[in-house]
């Protein structure tokens, strides 16, 4: 089996912004359907895993974006397991356009979670080299993020329905829409983030009020954000963020 696994989508009319570019939202959407499909094929998948009483459980995320499709492009989604960092196995990504531009770059960090020993299990037992493959599709060590010091702006969240994946708590592309949405609307209109950096902290769960901090830190080379997602009422750090922004 190509270690390397690709997936076609065409950008639809409910994938698109107010100047029918493809939402931030949407591709990360893209990346988690490949990802998820190809760790189905190779017996990976959190479907596979919970029957082992096992799950994968995302902890760092980058993701840089060099243009935005737009509305009914065709793109190529490529992803494959990158590697092993400690606990931690790699996933990188790439998104293509029909000529082979790259349009976007990203890799993950997972740790493959004992559900019943709540701790991280051994990858060595569960992921076998033979499936990796030595490719970087965005070089990334993973450097500690800082936390969002006092915020410029904040909103509040009420976790919906709609938010909740097949583990029961918060969707990883959820907390990064909560923290995009915190940005000044005049910026929201005129650039599009380019370059997002996450460290997921904490759990939310259905019915929880979730609170949004940012905090402007920079203009290098466009708008750079650091970024905070809270447990309202228990201050408890859920995600930690840092944006930038272009005209992309």
């Amino acid at each position: 089996m190509d270690k390397i696994y690709t997936k076609k989508f065409q950008i639809q009319t409910y994938e698109v912004d107010h100047r029918a570019k493809a939402l931030t939202l949407s591709l990360l959407n893209y990346l988690q359907d490949t990802a998820g499909n190809h760790a189905a094929l190779l017996g990976f998948s959190v479907l596979d895993l919970l029957k082992k009483r096992m799950t994968w459980i995302l902890s760092r995320y980058h993701v840089r974006i060099f243009r935005y499709p737009g509305l009914d492009e065709r793109i190529v989604v490529s992803t494959w397991p990158s590697g092993k960092q400690g606990i931690f196995a790699l996933r990188d990504f790439e998104i293509a356009d029909e000529r082979g531009e790259i349009l976007a770059a990203a890799t993950s960090s997972w740790i493959l979670w004992n559900v019943n020993a709540k701790q991280p299990a051994r990858l060595e037992e569960n992921l076998p080299d033979s499936v990796t493959h030595d490719k970087r599709a965005l070089p990334d060590d993973f450097p500690t993020l800082p936390p969002c010091p006092t915020a410029d702006r904040e909103l509040a969240f009420r976790v919906a329905m709609q938010d909740i994946d097949f583990n029961n708590h918060v969707n990883h592309a959820v907390y990064i829409q909560w923290a995009l949405e915190t940005v000044p609307e005049e910026l929201l209109r005129t650039f599009r983030p380019t370059d997002i950096e996450v460290a997921f902290k904490g759990e939310a769960f259905y019915g929880e009020e979730i609170v949004s901090r940012v905090k402007r830190i920079g203009d290098d080379p466009g708008p750079v954000f650091l970024h905070g997602i809270f447990n309202g009422p228990k201050e408890a750090e859920l995600t930690r963020l840092r944006t930038v922004w272009g005209r992309v």
